[in-house]
């Protein structure tokens, strides 16, 4: 049995992007599964699909802002269509979270692109929010994107770099010997060696990790998104709107609006169903925040995982106790803004670049395993 050199489990943002940069920068007999018929389906293709970069935590920002410039302008031949439609996005604060805000765009620094404008501006460009407005951003540069476009563009530039792409193929298992992953067990029980096995599979990679005897958490999170049947008074050009403190986003979406009441459960990512009492809430906000647009019928309501670790930061690289096993996961809802810097840091790492940068020790997998310890 030939021994694959990199086998990435996982056909969503993360391994796509990983297949992609791993590929173009040298990397051999690379495999990806993906156990859906489609790619990009389960995280990459039930979320929200803003551009946003500024936020919390500030290493985040700095590679939202990174992967953001190559998301305007993608390398050649990656994409027919932009992949932004910059429609604008306002970060918008009520008085208990201003200082918040501000810290979140002073910590980007100019590159963020954000603006402050005062509430009456904001008003009068967005006539039809009705929440609290105590102090606003606006980054006129963010706004929507291209999902189909972005999975696109690496699942194609990935098979012309040299990467099999199988689909509609589900792992079992991560197969060990000792303390090393030595590739893994197929449903069918078709046995698939590597050399290094890149784990990537969204809310499933913990679960799959843990059970190898991996000592890296991850916890896989719900949250619900809702299209408003279509309106007359919803002009399509309407920017992104979000709103910290009782967190709430919304935009234009196929002639409704597209909201979310920002809610996270930890799940079980093989039972993630919907919760119909969210859909209550979803309905509640829209009446505060969207007083003209709050009593509109849904058109649909589903929810998707993002999964999330203890500090809300990726874990990328190798797992420090297993050898063999490379995590590319633990995105938390970033995956598609840091695709870009996502997929070129884990190449970097695949290839042994040294020597390690801060960024990529802050997101190394052995921290979580020290911080447990």
């Amino acid at each position: 049995m030939e021994e694959i050199g990199t086998l990435i489990v996982g056909g969503g943002i993360a391994g796509l992007a990983t297949a992609w940069h791993h590929a173009r920068a040298g990397g051999e007999k690379i495999l990806l599964l993906e156990s859906e018929r489609l790619l990009g389906t389960q995280s990459s293709g039930r979320n929200a699909a803003i551009l946003r970069t500024v936020g919390p935590d500030s290493l985040t920002t700095r590679l939202s802002l990174r992967s953001a410039q190559v998301l305007r302008r993608p390398p050649a031949g990656f994409t027919q269509v932009p992949l932004i439609d910059p429609c604008g996005l306002f970060l918008v604060a009520d008085a208990s979270h201003r200082a918040r805000l501000a810290a979140w765009v002073d910590a980007a620094g100019p590159d963020s692109g954000g603006v402050e404008v005062g509430p009456g501006e904001f008003h009068r460009q967005v006539p039809f929010y009705g929440g609290e407005v105590d102090r606003v951003f606006s980054f006129p540069q963010e706004g929507r994107l291209d999902i189909a476009a972005l999975v696109a563009g690496f699942a194609q530039g990935a098979r012309a770099a040299g990467v099999t792409i199988r689909r509609g193929v589900r792992v079992k298992r991560l197969s060990t010997r000792g303390d090393r992953v030595t590739g893994v067990e197929l449903a069918d029980g078709t046995n698939v060696a590597a050399v290094t096995t890149v784990v990537a599979a969204g809310g499933w990679a913990g679960r799959l990790g843990e059970a190898a005897g991996s000592r890296v958490t991850l916890s896989p999170t719900r949250r619900h998104l809702l299209i408003s049947a279509p309106h007359a008074s919803i002009d399509p050009k309407w920017p992104v709107i979000w709103s910290l403190g009782d967190e709430f986003y919304c935009r234009p979406e196929s002639g409704g609006m597209l909201v979310c009441a920002c809610d996270q459960t930890v799940v079980d990512p093989s039972d993630c169903r919907r919760d119909d009492h969210v859909r209550e809430l979803i309905a509640e906000k829209m009446l505060r925040f969207l007083p003209g647009l709050g009593d509109m019928q849904a058109a649909r309501f589903w929810c998707g995982l993002r999964t999330m670790t203890r500090d809300d930061r990726f874990v990328l690289g190798p797992d420090p106790d297993l050898a063999g096993l490379f995590w590319v996961a633990g995105l938390g809802g970033h995956g598609m803004v840091c695709s870009f810097e996502i997929g070129r840091l884990a190449a970097r790492r695949l290839q042994g670049g040294e020597p390690i940068s801060e960024e990529e020790r802050a997101l190394d997998p052995a921290r979580l395993v020290e911080a447990s310890a």
